[in-house]
């Protein structure tokens, strides 16, 4: 039942993130950093779960949300996209998260 809890709660943090996205026209898969980082900050955590997601689509084992793990990635990913705007978004929070995950 938590597992089912979390995944409605993210579902429905991603509604202003997915409406901000709308407005570029721009499918996440396509997103850059600066796509990224023009998000207001409140909503970036938001859009690193869908990433996550997305990097996961194939792997059932990880479809669990890991919201404490967005909450320490987010920065990281930001840091990483502030140095470099033009990179996918998706290979940041990528890699931004195995670092992560390599430190636990």
């Amino acid at each position: 039942m938590n597992k089912i809890s979390t995944i409605i709660l993210g579902s429905l943090l991603l509604i202003p993130a997915i409406s901000q996205a709308a407005e570029a026209q721009k499918p996440m898969n396509n997103w850059t950093c600066e796509d990224f980082l023009a998000l207001d900050s409140s909503f970036q955590p938001t859009a690193v779960g869908f990433a996550e997601a997305l990097n996961n689509k194939d792997k059932p084992e990880d479809a669990v949300m890991d919201v404490k793990g967005i909450e320490t990635v987010t920065p990281a990913i930001v840091q990483a996209c502030t140095e470099d705007h033009k990179a996918s978004f998706k290979d940041k929070v990528k890699g931004e998260w195995d670092k992560l995950k390599k430190h636990f």
